[in-house]
């Protein structure tokens, strides 16, 4: 039986400030993409890596573990990915126990910073959702499932007692759902059933008490922001009908979300109350495209990828995108406060 309590987390406002005054992001270097850091007040830069040999993406921050995470592949091969940690006082990194044949995606940090949630194909089951707990070095299994019908982007609840994943189903060409699961024990069930829908890229509220995400009809073309609550029920429309959406994430300190919609021609990110009302346009740009809004700490401000639209739209994150990919920092007001060339932005704390 999965268990259904949420416990808001708070932080003083002088932490949260900290914890925004500075990105870590991936961007190409020569023929590889690098992990940069910056600090925001005055741009400067530090190496994270130069690994010629390798590439590594989606960088992701925890203030509890005092770690970085981010995936690392060779160049040119998509199947195979292993998950590494560094250490930003030692420089020294520390990868989870080796997979070879296995391709390890989609991380996410437990709220206490004590364990990692990530979604894996290959190898012996064929795919799952697995937790590492990176002190111990140990693995443990959260559900298996084979590889026609794999899990993906799953993420914490705030009390880290639940997670919620995106499962394609096997047979069925477009079509997924979404997954509750335990991450105390290998307990898990549906959260939506349709077969009719692709739901992905699903966030519990900072409250935890109801989960948004993207959902398209299978063979459809128009993206809506859905929710439907963390007990269980019926699903939701968010952001729906000729207001388009995707991509929405909760705020961590606000009952509001950032999403990004298409409706006046070109990717824009909006901001709206949890419930979809009060939409409003953070920034027009008729000539660009952004994607994936990610919240400051504090909620002040959202971190996106922009690129020009000629070079790309949603969801085409190829080696050509990175390489002409910025990213952008606004606040709540739609004022820009910073653009760096790089893609794929989290937010860690400046060095002092």
């Amino acid at each position: 039986m999965l268990l259904f309590s949420v416990v808001a987390c708070a932080e003083p406002p002088t932490t949260r400030a900290y914890l925004s005054s500075g990105l870590v992001f991936v961007r190409v270097v020569g023929d590889s993409n690098e992990i940069v850091r910056v600090r925001i007040a005055d741009g400067e830069e530090r190496s994270v890596t130069l690994t010629p040999d390798r590439d590594e993406r989606w960088p992701y921050w925890s203030e509890k573990a005092n770690r970085l995470l981010f995936q690392v592949g060779r160049p040119g091969d998509r199947n195979t990915s292993d998950l590494v940690l560094w250490n930003p006082v030692s420089q020294r990194e520390s990868p989870l126990p080796p997979t070879p044949g296995r391709e390890e995606r989609w991380p996410g940090w437990s709220p206490d910073g004590r364990s990692i949630i990530y979604a894996f194909r290959g190898g012996v089951p064929g795919g799952g959702v697995a937790l590492a707990f990176w002190r111990e070095r140990r693995i443990k299994l959260v559900v298996g499932s084979t590889s026609n019908d794999f899990f993906m982007r799953p993420n914490f609840s705030p009390d880290g007692r639940l997670v919620v994943a995106q499962r394609r189903i096997a047979g069925q060409t477009g079509s997924s759902n979404l997954w509750l699961l335990s991450a105390e024990a290998m307990d898990a069930r549906p959260l939506t059933t349709d077969l009719e829908w692709n739901d992905s890229k699903a966030w519990f509220s900072r409250d935890g008490t109801r989960i948004i995400y993207t959902r398209r009809a299978v063979g459809g073309s128009d993206y809506t922001v859905w929710g439907i609550p963390t007990a269980g029920g019926a699903p939701y429309p968010v952001i729906a009908g000729a207001d388009d959406g995707h991509s929405a994430r909760p705020s961590p300190v606000r009952d509001e979300i950032a999403f990004v919609s298409d409706r006046y021609g070109s990717s824009d990110v909006f901001l709206a109350d949890l419930d979809g009302s009060a939409q409003r346009n953070l920034q027009h740009t008729p000539d660009y495209n952004e994607l994936a809004p990610r919240w400051s700490p504090d909620g002040e401000f959202v971190v996106v990828t922009r690129i020009a639209r000629e070079v790309a739209d949603f969801g085409s994150m190829n080696q050509r995108t990175l390489e002409q990919a910025h990213i952008v920092v606004l606040d709540r007001n739609g004022k820009q406060h910073f653009e760096a060339v790089g893609a794929m932005a989290d937010w860690m704390p400046a060095w002092p």
